[in-house]
């Protein structure tokens, strides 16, 4: 009897441990976050490129889904250009391929995703005509990165108004914005979370101090 006791008190405690393990709190249901960040500028360029994860298919429709790396270029050249697609070299660590960026016609930015996260500390080279561009980790010198954004995020928030018996029901985006001052471009953390009947709570973070601008 003892023994009978004993498995089913294991039995009740694995039930409750897996319903635990089901739930997902707001990290638990990121559609997009980006944990590294890359800029190269030139005279007649500027570039980034994002890299973390995201979700695929990508829609903003309040639920998360599977997770896929992604490193996302962009090219915003100081002359407005036409041509709806440009073919590039991208050397990565030495190793040297053909890469296409498409035009966004709504900022003219030429973009693509290359398929997969770059490193750290990876070499970065973009060569497009006579124009190189070298790609530098700027993310490393955030004071606060990623996962503190998220922290900052949680505390001047409510996410706890889109829990529902203990599970998070919504997704989030952890992305980097830019703000051009006087030729010096700050970057912040920008946070949001989309409900699943599509309310938006978001914030700007500053990746410098976590001071808040917006929320």
């Amino acid at each position: 009897m003892k023994k009978l006791w004993i498995f089913a008190m294991i039995l009740i405690c694995g039930i409750v441990l897996v319903g635990c393990s089901s739930k997902k709190d707001f990290r638990g249901c990121l559609s997009e976050v980006t944990k590294v960040y890359y800029q190269g500028v030139t005279g007649q360029v500027e570039g980034s490129i994002s890299v973390g994860q995201r979700e695929e298919p990508y829609k903003i429709d309040g639920k998360s889904q599977k997770l896929e790396d992604f490193s996302l270029f962009i090219l915003d050249f100081n002359q407005q250009m036409e041509d709806e697609t440009i073919d590039v070299k991208l050397s990565v660590n030495g190793v040297e391929s053909d890469f296409q960026l498409f035009l966004n016609p709504v900022n003219h930015y030429y973009m693509n995703d290359l398929g997969y996260s770059l490193g750290q500390n990876d070499e970065v080279i973009l060569t497009y005509q006579d124009i190189v561009v070298n790609f530098y980790n700027v993310s490393d010198s955030f004071n606060i990165d990623w996962s503190e954004a998220l922290d900052i995020a949680e505390e001047n928030l409510n996410l706890q108004s889109l829990y529902k018996d203990g599970d998070f029901k919504g997704e989030c985006y952890l992305k980097i914005l830019t703000e051009q001052n006087d030729n010096f471009q700050d970057l912040f953390w920008y946070f949001s979370a989309v409900s699943e009947n599509g309310d938006v709570m978001d914030i700007v973070i500053s990746t410098d101090a976590g001071e808040i601008f917006v929320s």
